[in-house]
């Protein structure tokens, strides 16, 4: 199993930086990585993101959604067994107006084994910069 996981203090509340976090729709007017998000927010909904640097749209199914809490989805290439992606945001209240944004991706299957290190790199340093983007956000709409 391939993994990369990245975090982030947001000072804001959790409920301010849940918010943002769902708003799908805007994210396209400051995430560089995500050019479309949308579908029902409910466990077991298919969502669709269209990822701009890779050029595709995925179809991965909702497998957890706890307001304020947590947003996981898995995705798989063909079947579970080959390459399927688990996709997560964990919120942890560290005070009333800071959080700590929990946020990254583990990958399992045949396949992953052949996840290079350089495009794994890649990827954590896309989540690294989609966080900073975020609390980017959040803090400066104050």
């Amino acid at each position: 199993m391939k993994q990369y996981h990245t975090s982030i203090l947001i000072n804001a509340s959790v409920d301010t930086v849940w918010n943002e976090l769902v708003n799908f729709k805007d994210y396209p007017a400051w995430n560089p990585i995500v050019g479309k998000l949308e579908g029902a927010m409910e466990v077991g909904s298919k969502i669709s993101t269209y990822i701009v640097p890779l050029k595709n749209t995925y179809s991965p199914v909702l497998t957890s959604y706890k307001v304020n809490h947590e947003m996981v989805w898995k995705g798989m290439q063909v079947a579970n067994f080959l390459l399927a992606a688990e996709h997560y945001y964990r919120l942890k209240e560290i005070s009333e107006n800071q959080v700590e944004l929990l946020h990254g991706e583990y990958f399992t299957g045949v396949f992953s084994y052949f996840l290079s290190d350089k495009l794994m790199k890649k990827m954590h340093n896309a989540f690294k910069q989609h966080n900073i983007l975020l609390k980017q956000r959040i803090e400066n709409s104050k």
